[in-house]
């Protein structure tokens, strides 16, 4: 697994899974592997244009949700397709032993306008779901797995 996801098979959907160093990574990694799941493998998007999309959640399952579920409206909604993630930013909650707080995320994207005569859609992706859904951290911070992923994130898509 040399890109840093996979493709999940699952029975009439489709699914992701990433491995990351950071949470950032991860979450930037699941959107890689989305967008390569929605074009054709000859598709190449070009970086014309850079966008800030920015989404919320309440742990950081509904943030990927949310993060997923943005990007799908980006590409669908607003005829952008997502290339590259140029930063991103995830920030938790001050103080987890009081009320749940917010979760977000804040990326800036690089890619261009949808064209048919460049681009091919292979696969629609109709949703994100919250079955099977995992955003975990693998080891903790100082560990003696410094060189494996500290992050894995996984998801099912609806097809």
């Amino acid at each position: 697994m040399s890109s840093g996801y996979e493709v999940l098979e699952h029975t009439a959907d489709i699914g992701l899974r990433a491995f990351g160093d950071t949470l950032e990574e991860a979450f930037s990694l699941m959107a890689q592997g989305m967008v390569k799941l929605i074009l054709s493998p000859e598709s190449c998007i070009s970086h014309q244009e850079e966008r800030l999309v920015e989404a919320k959640g309440y742990d950081p399952e509904s943030l990927m949700v949310a993060w997923l579920s943005e990007l799908l409206f980006q590409i669908y909604s607003e005829g952008f397709l997502p290339g590259a993630v140029l930063s991103i930013k995830i920030r938790e909650p001050e103080d987890s032993s009081a009320d749940p707080g917010e979760y977000s995320i804040s990326a800036v994207l690089s890619g261009e306008t949808f064209r048919p005569e460049t681009h091919q859609l292979v696969l629609e992706i109709k949703g994100v779901t919250y079955h099977m859904l995992r955003v975990e951290r693998l080891n903790q911070p100082g560990s003696d797995e410094d060189h494996e992923a500290k992050w894995f994130a996984q998801v099912i898509l609806d097809i």
